[in-house]
């Protein structure tokens, strides 16, 4: 690229709105002490702050309302579903006197995070058991939760803790190796947090710890899904800039780094069930189709999409659910229609959709002939393209799409 076209290209990037709102969006004002401490990643110091939070003995007004927060949004998942607890149960269970413990010693093996209350002879408690894995900077270890799950039974036998919940977090509710566990996401937990902050029982001092928590947690763990669409965004309008700069500033002769090619069609897709939005993968398996909206953003995404393109639909906290081919463009939901003419508002999908008569706020909906496409139960656990909505797939991720790929296959009618 020389200079004329970088320079071009470069005021493009840094005039455009989208750069602009992203700049804006990334400020924070205020002085953080986690990253003061530079802990902001350090996975113990976080599950000790979490099992600080989660403990109802500790020195704090919360009780038990946060453990509840996000066991509660743990089960509300379909995903790792071996407990027989529902979330009515644990609202209405008293688990105040649990305990909590962190790094947690069983044989050669460290829990980060286990609640337990093991039954009484009296039979007044109830036996409960939560094991919670943390993952921020790493990833799982071979059959690591598979490990922690069959010592459990040993350390924690059933007849002592018959009502057992296994969590496995990480920034963007990755699905673990054993399907026991269930994945939660950082925005879960944010979720959770939010909870305790809205409480009139909160101090000034417990409202400054957990707003710190929360800032922690926006800045260097996960973004709001809003922002990583956008930077997404960015970078797919952009990316001769960035590729430019990343093979050129402060790299060393055997630094460059490939060229990324896109062969113009295959695309990642995230649902996004787990990140507070109403769609569901149950109603674009059935009735073939994905839906991005909320925003100029996700419209102008949704209008890119051209017939033929290849979907690789992916669903938070699950994994790859389906491929398909793109045989509509992208149609506001209000305008939609099943090939029998039948109006997509009229059939029985099961999640929230936008059918405003504002184009730029409304949901859109680009159809889709899924050619392999499972459930979520079925889902393969491989990892995301990225964190946001819908990216291009680049060729140097052949090696997921292909396993992705071929794994569907197997498992698809």
């Amino acid at each position: 690229m020389d200079h004329k076209k970088f320079t071009q290209a470069s005021e493009a990037l840094l005039l455009s709105p989208e750069f602009q709102e992203l700049r804006a969006a990334l400020k924070f004002r205020e002085p953080n002490f986690w990253h003061i401490l530079d802990i902001s990643r350090k996975e113990i110091r976080m599950s000790r702050f979490l099992a600080w939070l989660l403990n109802p003995q500790a020195q704090h007004s919360f009780g038990d309302q946060l453990l509840k927060n996000m066991i509660v949004q743990a089960l509300q998942t379909e995903v790792g579903r071996e407990s027989d607890l529902t979330p009515v149960d644990v609202l209405v269970m008293d688990l105040s006197g649990v305990k909590v413990k962190t790094e947690h010693s069983l044989g050669n093996k460290r829990l980060d995070i286990v609640v337990f209350s093991p039954n009484k002879d009296t039979g007044q408690t109830m036996g409960f058991l939560c094991i919670l894995e943390n993952k921020i900077g790493s990833k799982e270890r071979h059959d690591q939760t598979k490990d922690y799950y069959e010592i459990s039974l040993v350390a924690f036998p059933l007849e002592k803790y018959p009502h057992r919940v296994y969590i496995y977090l990480s920034p963007d509710g990755d699905p673990p190796q054993n399907k026991n566990f269930i994945p939660l996401s950082y925005q879960d937990v944010l979720q959770s947090i939010k909870g305790l902050r809205d409480s009139r029982k909160v101090t000034g001092t417990e409202h400054f710890l957990l707003q710190q928590f929360q800032e922690n947690i926006l800045r260097g763990i996960v973004m709001d899904p809003k922002i990583l669409d956008l930077a997404q965004a960015i970078y797919d309008q952009h990316r001769d800039v960035f590729e430019f700069i990343i093979k050129n500033v402060d790299s060393g002769p055997g630094d460059e780094q490939p060229e990324k090619k896109w062969d113009e069609k295959s695309r990642f897709f995230n649902i996004g069930e787990k990140v507070g939005s109403g769609y569901r993968w149950d109603d674009c398996r059935k009735y073939g189709f994905i839906c991005a909206g909320g925003g100029k953003l996700w419209r102008s995404w949704m209008e890119q999409i051209n017939v033929g393109d290849i979907i690789y639909a992916y669903v938070s906290g699950s994994g790859y659910v389906g491929i398909g081919t793109v045989s509509q463009k992208a149609i506001p939901f209000r305008d939609a229609k099943l090939s029998d003419g039948q109006h997509l508002l009229d059939v029985d999908i099961i999640g929230k959709y936008n059918d405003s008569a504002d184009d730029d706020t409304c949901d859109w909906i680009a159809f889709v002939k899924w050619e392999h496409s499972v459930q979520k139960s079925q889902a393969i656990r491989q990892g995301f393209i990225t964190r946001a909505t819908m990216s291009r797939i680049y060729d140097h991720r052949k090696n997921i799409i292909e396993q992705v790929k071929s794994e569907l296959a197997k498992v698809s009618p």
